[in-house]
């Protein structure tokens, strides 16, 4: 019997070791699927998981070395990510193209006590832990300015004429574009409701300028030009490289000062996005923090990784605790109705309305600073 009992424990003080090791490590492996290598705002999101990951290695001697794939292709992305887990990871991060089919992945990985952080857009109903900014309060914040700039610069009768905004979506069945569309909604639809003669003519151009172009050219047409109120992008991209080239094309671009201007908003914060609102042809940004995505996503991903736990999802809310005054600070940590895990939620602010385009804390200003 006391030789059964000394065996039983060498055999579990050995699997302590061997778990001990496993966790222990000074070198990790990190697939890293995203969105296409010329998007700017993932590049921003790129740029802040490799200032993490520095930071990391420095501060726990350890090595960390990234596998990038990017493309807008969901089945790209998937055989991707298939062909590095099977050469060895430690951990994912994931910018899924199409959400909704990577479940079963996710799912699967999970189930594998694989580390992932998803971050942008989630992945609907699977088990996750979800980095992004609130995309409705963007699309408010926009909705928001189109408005207030319509009002001080026409005065309140504009709500009583005939006009159309202009909506342009990138994937309508992405979480991002839902939530940034509801957010435009909220502010716009109560005016419609309000006056029928109103309307909102929404296209989805896939994130792509020509494509979003065309749909503003198209509107123009069918409206005419003094038709035209207002432009919700869900994007940088649809806004800065559709609407405000396809107004200049038809004399339609004004100055946000000039009273003929056609008030444009988007989302992202990239650095034409600030050049343009500087120049005075694009009327706001709301600020999805790109940088602060990269750091929190792989911070969260560090700690999977040396811990061997994946993170659950919490019982009530909270508060990620970050040092310093990041304006997309402070991260809140929400458990999520619509996946099986923790939403870290970043901030969202205006430009020019809450901070500068110029401000060197702009996300963009930093890659800017950086030669990215």
């Amino acid at each position: 019997m006391k030789r059964k009992f000394w065996a039983a424990c060498m055999a579990a003080t050995a699997l302590v070791a061997s778990v001990t090791m496993a966790t222990a490590k000074d070198s990790y492996r990190v697939a890293v699927i995203r969105w296409e290598p010329n998007d700017i705002y993932f590049n921003g999101v790129q740029l802040g998981q490799e200032q993490e990951k520095a930071r990391i290695e420095a501060a726990d001697k350890v090595k960390i070395e990234f596998t990038v794939f990017g493309a807008n292709d969901a089945t790209q992305q998937r055989n991707a990510l298939d062909a590095q887990l099977a050469a060895g990871v430690d951990g994912v991060l994931l910018v899924p193209w199409r959400g909704e089919s990577m479940i079963k992945v996710l799912d699967g990985l999970a189930a594998k006590g694989m580390p992932v952080v998803v971050s942008n857009a989630y992945v609907p109903k699977a088990k996750e832990t979800f980095v992004a900014f609130d995309n409705e309060a963007a699309g408010r914040k926009g909705g928001e300015a189109i408005v207030g700039w319509l009002d001080k610069h026409r005065g309140t009768d504009w709500r009583k004429s005939e006009g159309v905004f202009i909506e342009l979506r990138c994937i309508i069945t992405a979480s991002f574009d839902i939530g940034r569309s509801t957010g435009y909604h909220s502010v716009l639809d109560p005016l419609v409701k309000e006056n029928p003669n109103l309307k909102i003519e929404t296209r989805e151009a896939g994130c792509d300028g020509s494509k979003a172009r065309k749909a503003v050219d198209d509107i123009i047409s069918r409206y005419g030009k003094d038709k035209i109120l207002g432009v919700a992008s869900i994007d940088g991209t649809m806004g800065i490289g559709g609407a405000i080239p396809a107004f200049a094309a038809q004399g339609m671009l004004k100055k946000s000062d000039d009273p003929a201007h056609i008030p444009v908003a988007t989302v992202d914060g990239t650095k034409p996005e600030l050049e343009a609102v500087a120049k005075g042809d694009l009327t706001h940004v709301s600020v999805q923090p790109a940088t602060g995505e990269g750091i929190i996503s792989m911070r969260l991903l560090y700690d999977m990784m040396k811990t061997g736990k994946l993170i659950d999802k919490p019982a009530a809310a909270g508060t990620y605790p970050i040092e310093g005054n990041e304006l997309w600070a402070p991260v809140e940590i929400i458990p999520s109705d619509k996946f099986d895990g923790a939403w870290y939620k970043t901030q969202t602010y205006s430009i020019p309305e809450e901070v500068k385009p110029d401000d060197p804390a702009n996300w963009a200003n930093q890659m800017d600073a950086k030669g990215n």
